[in-house]
């Protein structure tokens, strides 16, 4: 009786300790930080993975992003718009932080735009966001609103 419920604790113990150690590497609370220019240059390399990186969030029609650089459109003075590469947002961004982003009305719809720390699972190769337009994507698990102000 004594060597059975022994056996069980060792099989127990020994399956709740990988779980642990399992855990603690699986990536949910370690970021790869990563620039745009290496997760663009090899997205293979981060496909999957847990990465953190910083960039601008862009927020207007259709359109949830976390791109590299704000970029003046020319259509409207001071409008800014994303830059050329971008990533798809998947599930959006939390509520206090997309209130605390500066609001644009030049172009018609209310858009918002700020700097941020993403962290989440990147995803590459497929087609996200709005009718399939990105192929990049971030599912952010957390995000954190940056020190930035907009160019005059």
């Amino acid at each position: 009786m004594f060597r059975k419920i022994l056996y069980r604790f060792i099989v127990y113990t020994s399956l709740i300790a990988l779980l642990v150690i399992g855990c603690t590497n699986c990536g949910l609370g370690n970021s790869t930080e990563v620039t745009f220019e290496q997760l663009f240059s090899n997205p293979d390399k981060y496909n999957g993975k847990n990465i953190a990186i910083e960039g601008f969030v862009f927020i207007g029609f259709e359109t949830i992003v976390l791109t590299e650089e704000l970029e003046y459109s020319g259509y409207a003075e001071g409008h800014l718009v994303p830059g050329e590469r971008m990533l798809w947002i998947e599930g959006g961004i939390p509520l206090d932080i997309h209130n605390e982003l500066y609001e644009q009305t030049m172009m018609g719809p209310s858009e918002r735009y700020g700097k941020i720390l993403a962290k989440g699972i990147f995803n590459y190769g497929g087609q996200y966001g709005h009718v399939g337009g990105y192929e990049y994507q971030i599912t952010a698990s957390e995000i954190q609103l940056l020190e930035w102000s907009p160019p005059q």
